[in-house]
């Protein structure tokens, strides 16, 4: 298979290579290549450890590196001039979470799976999570279980939402509408499935957490119930009382059509208390619930491990259970029940946001090397695809081998923009902002993005808070010092809008707040002027965002449209993709707006700067008196989203947007880039 995936990703250099597979000495992972006969002799124990020795050779000698959508690329070959020889300590990699197969991949074709596939296995996974197709399988299930096509069709999520499905936190949000699209995702799914397995990779699948929806008791069918608490605003969900037949039937049902329809493996997930508390208190009822959830797994398939996140890892669920059946993702080890196995995975960009951020020095410091103990693995684990792609490579680089942050950005940026300028300055100045050591876990917020407010604090649920925690100015410096790189290529333009972009949103939370303190103040000089600076930059940023696909709004809508077969599916997968990065949902009155925001070209123009000149007009009316800074009533944080008379208007505002949002698809890519760039610069860095 190492050789298909050569032909695929450099055909031109097939027959430049040896390859041989060798025993490891000791058990581990490993990979070695040097010079030989005038081609490059690799060496490796099995076929993952040879996709990242194949890489690791063109990284390190011919300019190797991946395009925005993980397409290989090289500038040209060269015979290594000193061998090079790794021992891989980490006994499982993993990468993904659920929410990855909703935020962007969700409109991935097998093209762009074939490439993210290869992509992983010369990154050294070894163990992804593999979810393309679920949908079928739970749709098929509730079927089999005497629900009827047309009620088990409305359970299940749209394609924007069906991550979050998996994970148990609702069912049937901005639900699919033809059987034929959900049933076509088993050939995708199977495709994906299919080849990890062939590259040496063991795919976790998932499994049955106990959960059925209030749809299971309008179909009639019978089962005894524990209804669990809604989570955050939507449906309640029902947890199946773990004696009762139906818990083991629906269970052994999910398996043996997942088995049919997509393939097995001995690695599940699930995860019963990823959204909900447990449904009845007691460590009785924890502990029937975790056995029955690992009997299901082993009934089906002897060999099967539970994987699950560390938020599930109850200890009263784990304790009888055989810990060699367990394995728990998590980001620190101290979240873990005590002898457990755990994967110690990286988290990052929750929900796909668009930040900059990441504590590289953390990361390449984790327990990566260490032999033996609990700790069986590491995982980079994003919950999105297309953004932050810097510290997204370092984490995946850091799968396989450690790496040291300054020397591995200098080679990434080489290769990437092909140039051999000194990127010393450039490295220095991204390692002291964005990917600073020291930094939260989770990305700071966007006030731009952020729900207008006198004192807007987050922008998403447990995000770092909208103060990004180093000097501007440093990383505006580094912009600067990227704009006079000798380089070319897609790429380099994308990290330069990319890293501008969070410069200029970093600018806009200081006009923002100076606007707001002007109102405070009641200084209208200081109100009027920031405020119109504000709004203009978002205007200015959007310009920039749309010169790149990556950034702008329609591109994705049209992978939205594209994915639908009728008129009223497309329409369905556009509210799918709208919604989700605004409102995410319940419409009506919901408490994760704004979770998966986006700074896009065509989102900020349209939609963020409606919200916040809105805002600005109400304070402007309003400007003689006191108002509260926060909403009375506050959810998750934050003000409710219809805590104030000022928020129901916005709310109106805001459904009204995702219902009659119209995408401008010309604008994207009209003007270059680095024009763009420059003239912001001139503009913005005072």
């Amino acid at each position: 298979m190492i050789t298909k995936l050569i032909e695929r990703n450099t055909p031109e250099y097939l027959d430049k290579f040896i390859l041989e597979t060798a025993e490891s000495e000791n058990g581990q992972n490993f990979y070695r290549y040097e010079a030989k006969d005038g081609k490059v002799c690799l060496q490796a124990d099995c076929a993952v450890s040879m996709a990242v020795g194949y890489f690791a050779f063109l990284r390190d000698w011919c300019g190797g590196e991946f395009t925005a959508d993980h397409a290989l690329f090289t500038r040209g070959f060269a015979l290594p001039k000193k061998p090079k020889s790794v021992v891989i300590a980490a006994k499982y990699r993993t990468c993904m979470e659920d929410t990855f197969f909703s935020c962007g991949a969700c409109w991935w074709d097998w093209e762009r799976w074939e490439k993210e596939i290869d992509y992983m296995a010369m990154n050294g996974v070894n163990l992804p999570l593999c979810a393309v197709g679920s949908e079928a399988v739970w749709f098929r299930t509730m079927v089999d279980a005497g629900m009827s096509e047309a009620l088990a069709l409305t359970e299940i999520s749209g394609p924007s939402y069906w991550g979050w499905q998996l994970s148990n936190c609702f069912d049937g949000c901005v639900p699919q509408i033809r059987k034929e699209t959900v049933e076509a995702r088993i050939v995708l799914g199977r495709r994906i499935f299919e080849r990890e397995k062939e590259l040496g990779m063991t795919p976790i699948l998932h499994a049955f957490s106990g959960y059925v929806t209030r749809l299971y008791i309008k179909a009639k069918l019978r089962a005894r119930l524990i209804k669990t608490d809604a989570w955050c605003k939507f449906g309640e969900q029902y947890q199946v009382w773990t004696r009762d037949p139906s818990f083991m039937r629906i269970a052994s049902a999910y398996l043996k059509n997942q088995s049919l329809l997509i393939g097995d493996s001995d690695f599940y997930m699930a995860d019963p208390f990823y959204a909900h508390a447990p449904a009845k208190k007691g460590d009785a009822y924890l502990a029937g619930l975790g056995t029955a959830i690992l009997h299901a797994m082993t009934a089906h398939n002897e060999n099967a491990v539970w994987v699950m996140h560390a938020s599930s890892a109850k200890p009263a669920m784990l304790k009888s259970l055989d810990a060699e059946r367990l394995l728990v993702l998590c980001d620190d080890p101290q979240d873990v029940p005590d002898g457990v196995p755990y994967i110690l995975t990286t988290r990052y960009n929750g929900c796909g946001v668009t930040a900059l951020h990441g504590d590289m020095t953390a990361l390449s410091a984790r327990e990566a090397a260490q032999n033996g103990g609990l700790c069986r693995g590491v995982g980079a684990c994003t919950d999105g695809s297309g953004s932050n792609e810097c510290f997204s490579r370092f984490a995946y680089s850091t799968l396989s081998e450690p790496q040291e942050p300054a020397v591995w950005m200098k080679q990434h940026l080489k290769n990437r923009w092909n140039t051999a300028d000194d990127l010393t300055a450039i490295v220095s100045g991204l390692l002291a902002t964005c990917y600073r050591a020291d930094q939260p876990r989770r990305e700071s917020g966007s006030v731009i993005c952020a729900r207008p407010s006198l004192a807007p604090n987050h922008t998403a649920v447990g995000d770092a808070g909208c103060d990004v925690g180093y000097d501007n100015q440093t990383l505006f410096d580094a912009v600067k010092q990227m704009l006079t790189v000798r380089a070319q290529g897609y790429e380099y333009e994308l990290d330069v809008c990319d890293c501008l972009r969070q410069a200029l949103s970093n600018r806009a939370g200081e006009l923002c707040q100076a606007a707001l303190s002007g109102f405070k103040n009641k200084n209208v000089e200081q109100f009027e002027t920031n405020t119109n600076a504000f709004l203009q930059l978002i205007e200015d940023l959007d310009r920039l965002l749309l010169t790149k696909k990556e950034f702008a709004l329609p591109y994705y809508l049209e992978q939205a449209r594209n994915f639908g077969s009728t008129d009223d599916e497309k329409q369905n997968f556009e509210i799918n993709q709208l919604a989700q990065i605004t409102l995410f949902g319940p419409v009506r009155d919901n408490d994760l707006y704004d979770c998966c925001w986006k700074e896009w070209g065509g989102l900020l123009k349209t939609f963020y700067l409606m919200r916040w000149r809105a805002l600005f007009e109400y304070l402007a009316v309003s400007f003689k008196k006191r108002l509260p800074e926060r909403t009375k009533e506050q959810s998750l944080g934050r003000d409710a989203f219809l805590g104030s008379d000022f928020n129901r208007q916005l709310a109106q505002l805001e459904r009204n947007w995702v219902s009659e949002y119209a995408p401008e698809y010309d604008m994207v890519a009209k003007e270059d880039t680095l024009t763009v760039a420059k003239e912001l610069m001139e503009k913005y860095n005072a």
